[in-house]
């Protein structure tokens, strides 16, 4: 009886092994394709000329900062509409809203 208790416990062991990796599949396929390209990246840099290695080195930053500046501006506009789209919400609510919500009451009482 000690051995089928073994065999069980070792079963559920190996189901809670093969489970984990399922849970972080994706995060392990995003992380190995990054690898990949980086890889795919180094090699092809190392096969380039000297002069070209410099170039690459001077632009491909470039490149990635004005990525970045584009994103960066791009959600600081989503931001600002945001905001502006609040602001005009809530001046209509308060200042026209009111307005009909009064007139409605006045007229009610007015035909009574």
């Amino acid at each position: 009886m000690n051995n089928y208790n073994n065999n069980n416990f070792k079963k559920k062991s190996e189901v809670d092994e093969g489970y984990v990796p399922n849970l972080l599949n994706p995060l392990s396929n995003i992380f190995k394709s990054l690898q990949g390209f980086y890889y795919q990246f180094l090699k092809w840099f190392q096969e380039l000329p000297q002069w070209a290695k410099i170039i690459s080195l001077i632009i491909i930053p470039l490149f990635i900062i004005k990525i970045l500046e584009a994103i960066i501006s791009l959600v600081s506009l989503l931001i600002t509409i945001a905001v502006f789209g609040g602001v005009i919400y809530i001046g209509y609510k308060f200042l026209f809203l009111p307005n009909y919500s009064e007139t409605g009451t006045d007229e009610s009482k007015k035909q009574k």
